[in-house]
């Protein structure tokens, strides 16, 4: 659990007397309130995380859209005369086999049942093309928000800001932000034609216009809390950030100034609840706290329903065991994207030996589910590797091995990087976010030999930034998907208990 480095006893006295320090001149109705409900990076979880269940030791999981729904409407529910908005901070798709399966629609039609009022572009919204998303876009009742992003020849069903202004309510003012690595962190070829300007250009030169018309001004974020930081260190007139891409579970809000900045975890495990009232014409945060969407709060029973249907339908014939796994494979962010990890050691083992490559590079975020210790199903393994990415074998000089090593190294550790990468027929150590050094495992890397390298299709054409990837001489895409790799190692007895040995280490070297 992210732990917010300011004390809680501090935040606790600002929230509840600091004022929204942007409206000294407005003039909200006395007495008038509204309450803001969040939650991100949902990644198609319409049923309960039980992968979650496993980390966390809740028996039946963390999480479900119906248990969501069903507290959005007891929140309504209390006083129907205060305006309740429902937002969702990016990362709509990707991570479950009905995510992959049925391209999110379920999800945005659910969304709509939930009445959910505005949601922001996060980088996952390209995963399965352009056009899955404007599709998306099409069958929602919300508008998705990005003030940043472009698209050339043909413009995407976004916009850059919402106002609400509705009877006897402040006046909300809600501006997307979606990070730059909308381009690198999905495929190459999902981004072509994809343009993306700089967050804090963009909110400087919006924010005042929106300042001017409403009470409270609001970014819907996904661009992770340090750039939410930056953002806010920058613009000192935004009110509040609704930050996603992390997937960090800020109990209580960060405070950069007298900005505020909350996010609520992934999948939703947690809902967000701020409310807000109108005291001599000046909006006050009068309350703040994350909701825990566990066994003990209830679902929505029509919700329910519509969810099971949609997932038994989704993994029909996924239940079967294909064999077991000695140890615990885990995705966690937390292990996999910060160094060196069992289940990146695993696949990168696999790959180099069913290719006889010398080295294989696999970027951490193509892990997207852990595997615990036990039986193994279909499902377990598609959940774990829903991209569909396939293995390529190509040549790279040593002076491009050790590029993109460089590169893998100059990534912030603490924003749980997706590019981070996982390593077999190789070592290096990362010291102070450099390159301290690197070897093959039986020698040093020579600059100027060519090297028989494995990686996934998504890293060959350059993606998470790795454009000398791209000048892999002699490609052959192998037509081996990654997730057939685990299935047919498991499934012909290989023993899948991985060990750290050291391949990647952070320190000096």
């Amino acid at each position: 659990m992210f732990v917010p480095t300011v004390r809680l006893t501090r935040l606790l006295a600002c929230l509840l007397s600091l004022l929204i320090h942007g409206v000294a001149d407005a003039d909200c109705r006395t007495g008038a309130t509204v309450t803001l409900l969040h939650f991100n990076d949902f990644h198609g979880q319409l049923e309960p995380d039980t992968d979650a269940a496993s980390a966390t030791g809740h028996p039946v999981g963390l999480g479900g859209l119906a248990r969501l729904a069903a507290t959005v409407a007891r929140v309504r529910a209390e006083n129907p005369d205060r305006p309740v908005l429902l937002l969702f901070a990016g990362d709509l798709l990707q991570g479950t086999v009905s995510s992959s399966l049925f391209l999110g629609i379920p999800d945005v039609i659910l969304f709509n049942r939930m009445g959910v009022d505005a949601a922001v572009m996060g980088n996952h919204e390209f995963d399965y093309g352009q056009d899955v998303f404007r599709r998306l876009a099409g069958q929602a009742d919300f508008p998705f928000l990005s003030a940043n992003i472009q698209t050339h020849p043909e413009p995407l069903p976004v916009q850059p800001s919402l106002v609400i202004d509705r009877p006897d309510s402040p006046t909300v003012a809600l501006l997307g932000l979606t990070t730059p690595e909308l381009t690198t962190a999905t495929h190459p070829r999902n981004a072509v034609g994809v343009s993306v300007e700089d967050p804090v250009t963009v909110a400087r030169r919006l924010v005042p216009e929106l300042r001017e018309q409403a009470d409270l001004v609001v970014v819907l974020s996904h661009l992770g809390l340090t750039d939410d930081r930056r953002l806010a260190q920058a613009i000192p007139e935004i009110d509040l950030i609704v930050g996603g891409h992390n997937h960090f579970v800020l109990e209580q809000p960060v405070l950069e100034g007298d900005v505020v900045i909350v996010q609520a975890g992934e999948r939703g495990h947690w809902l967000g609840r701020l409310d807000l009232a109108c005291r001599e014409g000046r909006l006050e945060r009068t309350a703040y706290r994350l909701l825990p969407m566990d066994a003990s709060v209830p679902e929505d029973p029509e919700m329910a329903t519509e969810v099971a249907r949609i997932v038994a339908e989704a993994e029909s014939g996924l239940a079967e065991e294909i064999g077991m796994a000695a140890v615990d494979l885990s995705a966690r962010r937390e292990d996999i994207r910060r160094g060196e990890a069992v289940f990146g050691n695993l696949m990168a083992d696999l790959a180099r030996e069913v290719t006889l490559a010398d080295v294989a590079l696999f970027n951490a975020g193509g892990f997207r589910a852990s595997i615990p210790a036990g039986p193994v199903t279909l499902k377990q393994v598609y959940q774990a590797f829903p991209f569909r990415n396939e293995l390529v074998v190509g040549q790279l000089t040593g002076a491009q091995l050790i590029a993109a090593l460089q590169r893998s190294a100059a990534f912030d550790p603490e924003d749980n990087p997706g590019g981070l990468l996982q390593v077999s027929g190789l070592r290096y150590v990362i010291a102070d976010r450099r390159l301290a050094s690197a070897s093959l495992q039986d020698g040093p890397i020579d600059p100027e030999r060519l090297y028989q390298v494995v990686m996934p299709d998504f890293l060959a054409a350059g993606g998470d930034g790795y454009a000398m990837l791209t000048e892999m001489t002699a490609p052959v895409m192998t037509g081996r998907l990654i997730s057939d790799l685990l299935i047919d190692a498991i499934r012909h007895g290989k023993t899948i208990a991985p060990v750290l040995d050291g391949r990647i280490r952070r320190g000096s070297p």
